[in-house]
């Protein structure tokens, strides 16, 4: 498996997927999504240096796909974001 990373539409990002046929299937289509992320200062008490923490669901639905993540890191930073697709329906 290969990551092409060079944004939503990129211009190379649009060879490779001419090149390749992957519009061709549902299975391969573009998904887009939105998030924000916030950096933290945390006594050094709180902070463990290295960890990261994941979680998928909560609060969205079950046919919503998202999580959250936070990312401790030096010297006492916290990286908290929160993404969703944005192929989610509006309640």
């Amino acid at each position: 498996q290969t990551l092409f990373a060079e944004g939503a539409r990129g211009s190379l990002s649009e060879t490779v997927m001419d090149k390749f046929g992957l519009r061709d299937s549902a299975q391969d289509a573009q998904s887009y999504g939105i998030g924000l992320k916030e950096v933290w200062e945390v006594p050094e008490e709180q902070h463990t240096p290295g960890l990261i923490q994941h979680s998928a669901g909560w609060p969205m639905d079950s046919a919503t796909y998202g999580g959250s993540f936070l990312y401790h890191m030096k010297p006492n930073l916290v990286l908290c974001g929160f993404v969703v697709g944005l192929d989610y329906q509006n309640p």
